[in-house]
Parts: C-alpha cells; structure tokens; sequence
C-alpha cells in the first residue's frame, strides 16, 4: 500500500498491546483506504476540471463572397470556419463572452479593387482597433489591399465584440474566405 506497513511490529512500536487488537488494526486500515479514496476523487476532479473544455472559446468566420458596394455597419461573418464552446453568432457578426477572461481578437479585410475600407473590431460600442485596406489610387490596374489587426481584451460575461466599417466602402472574399474575423479565450 505506497510504502504504509500495517504489519503488527510497525504497530508494536507505538503500543506493545494493539497486536492483539485486530479491530483497531482494521479500524485503521479502513480509515487510510477512505483517505486514499477521498485524494484519488480530488484528484480526478481537479484533473477533469482543468480538462474541461466549457471554458474554452475560440472561433474563425468568414465571408463567401465579395460585395464592392458594401456600407453597411456591422460586419456579419456566417460562414464558421471552425467553433469551439459558444459565443459567436453568425447571424449577426456578434461574439458574446459566454464567460470572464482574456480574449484575442483578430481581422483581416480585404478592399473593393481599386477602393478603401477601414473596420474596426468594437466591445460594446467603443472602437479599439482599426484595420485598414487602403487604395491610394492613380493605377489603371485592379489592386485589392490587405488590412489586419489584432486586440486583446479583458471582457466580462456577456460583453459583445464585433467588426464595424469605420468609413470606406466594400470588400473582397470568396468560396475561401478572405475577410474574416476571429477570436479565442486566453485564460
């Protein structure tokens, strides 16, 4: 039993007399196989709970298609690319904390050709970054520009973050999303 002697000399050290007493020795022998028992269970919990996958949120979305025209306000990704726990809806572009922690946050946008689009990754109505696919003009050519950024945000359950246009006008994506929005929980 892990190095414990129960023998009858280990005991005899201690009380010459509890060698005769085989109910004391059982008594004893009980109790450590409860207290065993009972570290073994903790450990288990505390092993399942530093597994437990409830507490980790993570998800990329994506767009399938471009729209050059686009002004609107908030920017819905519904294509989900990978989800793991709950809090982004890609009905509405929006993700939820679904619990208190640090959170990376991540954009990526592609211009209209020839067009410029700033957009903004938003906690609860304040902007805090701003990715930016900037056409400086004066080519006949069609050029798209890439813009990214990247926050990281200590949110409270049920705070929302989501991608907002700033100023400019549409975007590029495809089958394979190009502009896309991600996030994840750090801790």
């Amino acid at each position: 039993m892990g190095g414990v002697d129960l023998s009858d000399k280990s005991l005899e050290l201690y009380d010459p007399d509890i060698r005769s007493n085989k109910m004391w020795k059982r008594v004893l022998f009980n109790l450590l196989l409860r207290v065993i028992s009972s570290l073994e269970t903790a450990q288990t919990k505390l092993s399942k709970s530093i597994d437990d996958k409830s507490n980790h949120h993570a998800f990329t979305a994506g767009i399938s298609s471009s729209n050059s025209d686009w002004t609107g306000d908030t920017l819905v990704f519904p294509v989900v690319i990978y989800s793991e726990g709950t809090g982004y809806n890609p009905s509405t572009g929006i993700f939820t904390a679904p619990s208190a922690g640090t959170y990376v946050f991540y954009v990526s946008v592609q211009s209209a050709s020839r067009k410029y689009i700033y957009l903004d990754i938003v906690m609860n109505g304040s902007s805090k970054v701003r990715a930016l696919a900037y056409y400086g003009g004066g080519s006949r050519v069609h050029i798209n520009q890439t813009g990214t950024n990247l926050v990281i945000l200590h949110l409270q359950t049920g705070d929302r973050v989501w991608v907002k246009r700033y100023k400019g006008i549409g975007y590029v994506s495809g089958d394979i999303p190009i502009t896309t929005f991600s996030g994840f929980k750090l801790n």
